[in-house]
């Protein structure tokens, strides 16, 4: 197979790139309603979102799939600096790294709106865990560690013919 034209890699890549940032800016709306339907704890739309925020992620894996190999038929191997390259060889008018950015930057929106909606879950986990806990007459264990990482209660629960 021959090496691509740069006009035919910066073509390529654009297209690919356009079809990135359009899916990330959907996965990002999903990412905002699953906030959403956290917040309102509606099991029934969190269950139709997931399911949609998993295509859309498969869907981006297969364009992040489609643009490396475009790079690496430009000859520009995988890896943290093959976007650099590509662009230093053929970015016209910043067609190819402007893209980039928009699409760097919409994932860095995504992947902090995802770290929130994690935070979320894990406390609703928790309040959940503590109510079960409660239920089943278990005692509740404090869960305070000191800045070195030690049971800041840990002397308290020592028994006295140890202490």
């Amino acid at each position: 197979m021959n090496r691509p034209t740069p006009q035919e890699a910066r073509s390529g890549v654009v297209a690919v790139l356009n079809d990135s940032v359009a899916h990330a800016l959907e996965l990002k709306g999903c990412l905002e309603s699953e906030r959403s339907a956290l917040e309102r704890q509606d099991a029934d739309a969190l269950e139709t979102i997931v399911a949609t925020k998993s295509q859309w992620v498969e869907q981006l894996k297969s364009l992040e799939d489609r643009r490396s190999k475009l790079c690496e038929a430009a000859g520009f191997s995988a890896g943290p600096t093959q976007m650099d390259e590509l662009t230093s060889w053929c970015d016209e008018n910043d067609a190819i790294s402007g893209r980039w950015d928009r699409l760097m930057s919409i994932a860095a929106d995504c992947n902090s709106i995802n770290l929130g909606n994690g935070a979320i879950i894990r406390l609703r986990r928790n309040h959940v865990d503590a109510s079960l806990a409660v239920l089943r007459g278990a005692e509740q264990e404090d869960s305070t560690y000191r800045s070195s990482g030690d049971n800041a209660n840990a002397m308290m629960k020592r028994s006295l013919a140890r202490a």
